[in-house]
């Protein structure tokens, strides 16, 4: 696994000699992902297969993580294999997804799978390759490479670490604008306007959260007026309440959750953000930019 005790783990643990392939024989993205999978078949690493091949159709490799435009990161959380594994290839030229579809100048492809019970390692590992193949000269040295043990000799590629679980708090914004009930539209609107926001938690006089004011909220309840041309006049936004126009139902989350958790919980509910809490007390906001810049340094 990508995590022992809560302590960090080189990527030279993960990534094993006979997983590495420099040369890698493609000239395509589906080959090189192919032969990828086939090293990790042939080394005994995936427990099932047939499920694995299954998984690599020409859709499946075109939903990947480039990296600078020379480096390809496929990713999947598959029951194929039981335990975190890495497995890196280096084409000595340019890769394409089909014979008249260039895929960038990319020679270096990173395939990370992992069960899905192992969605923290898996998602560290990919953040921790994400941030280091940015590096134009870490990137230089792997196209350099000629085997594996030339790839593994890389110091940059020796140095990356895989950190310890992540929490939400360790990514949220601690800085929060918020309201309560009876605040006017009229100083949400300002906030807005003045800070660029999206959404705004409601709390109570104990810094519950008790909603959340979104622009999908104001725009819903002004849109028969603007759908009419008879927007609300001075006097109206003036006298509306929060209260009014905000979303009762609101998911919250704990600052001690694992970001792993509620990144699959925002993906899969398709939330963009939520307010996070400890003992019951706003203290946070997440956004889905929060974690792309933390963990792919975006």
């Amino acid at each position: 696994m990508a995590r022992e005790g809560g302590r960090e783990v080189r990527l030279a643990e993960i990534l094993r000699p006979a997983h590495v392939v420099a040369p890698l024989a493609a000239s395509t993205v589906h080959e090189a992902v192919s032969q990828l999978a086939r090293r990790l078949i042939e080394t005994g690493d995936v427990a099932q297969p047939e499920r694995l091949e299954r998984l690599f159709t020409d859709q499946h490799v075109r939903d990947l993580i480039h990296i600078g435009g020379r480096v390809l990161l496929p990713h999947l959380r598959t029951e194929a294999v039981e335990r975190l594994v890495v497995a890196l290839g280096v084409a000595p030229a340019p890769l394409h997804f089909s014979a008249d579809d260039p895929a960038g100048d990319a020679q270096v492809m990173v395939l990370v799978l992992a069960p899905p019970a192992a969605a923290d390692p898996y998602l560290q590992t990919v953040a921790a390759l994400a941030r280091a193949l940015r590096d134009d000269a870490t990137v230089d040295h792997l196209v350099a490479a000629r085997s594996a043990a030339e790839v593994l000799a890389i110091p940059e590629i020796l140095a990356i670490t895989i950190q310890p679980r992540l929490t939400v708090k360790d990514v949220m914004t601690q800085r929060v604008y918020r309201v309560s009930p009876d605040d006017s539209v009229q100083d949400v609107l300002a906030l807005v306007r003045q800070h660029h926001l999206r959404a705004i938690p409601v709390v109570g006089e104990g810094r519950e959260v008790l909603g959340v004011v979104t622009d999908r909220d104001l725009l819903r309840h002004f849109l028969p007026g603007v759908q009419s041309r008879a927007v609300s006049s001075p006097e109206e936004i003036r006298t509306l309440r929060v209260r009014d126009v905000m979303s009762r139902s609101v998911i919250c989350v704990s600052e001690d959750q694992a970001l792993a958790e509620v990144t699959s919980i925002m993906v899969s509910k398709d939330l963009e953000r939520l307010p996070v809490t400890s003992e019951g007390k706003l203290t946070g906001f997440l956004t889905r930019g929060d974690i792309l810049r933390k963990l792919f340094a975006f």
